[in-house]
């Protein structure tokens, strides 16, 4: 029997700005490699089937839009074959306020690599957006 696991909450939370939930986790590259991603490394050797990305940033790109480190070096250095997925609401965040301007939302979290996003009211919205950023070919369907 086989169960799938989700190691979360990629990355950075533990090194936030005054230990503040949902801040900003200000570390240079070498601090945020030798500090915050062993756990992740590990947990993809060893087979994890998810990864749930942060609501917190890194030095000031939240997790939900950071390309560079989702789809850069999670999917492609890391070679990280399962699906990401947002945390509760995590892409409205990614705008101050929440949810401000909810397409870039969705456009920005999809680009930065998170494959299925938890969208517990919006998810009207979050189709309609979704299915014009793929119509208009903002998205690409792969």
């Amino acid at each position: 029997t086989k169960v799938a696991a989700c190691a979360k909450h990629f990355v950075g939370d533990g090194g936030t700005t005054k230990g503040v939930n949902e801040n900003n986790a200000v570390i240079d590259w070498h601090g945020l490699e030798s500090l915050h991603l062993p756990a992740y490394i590990d947990s993809i050797i060893k087979g994890v089937s998810t990864v749930m990305v942060s609501y917190s940033s890194w030095n000031g790109v939240k997790m939900h839009a950071n390309r560079d480190l989702v789809a850069g070096f999670l999917k492609n250095n890391l070679k990280f074959k399962g699906f990401v997925i947002s945390d509760w609401q995590g892409i409205d965040k990614i705008t101050t306020p929440p949810g401000s301007n909810y397409t870039y939302s969705v456009q920005a979290s999809i680009e930065a690599g998170v494959d299925m996003v938890m969208v517990p009211y919006e998810f009207d919205d979050f189709i309609q957006d979704l299915t014009l950023l793929v119509k208009s070919n903002v998205i690409p369907m792969d």
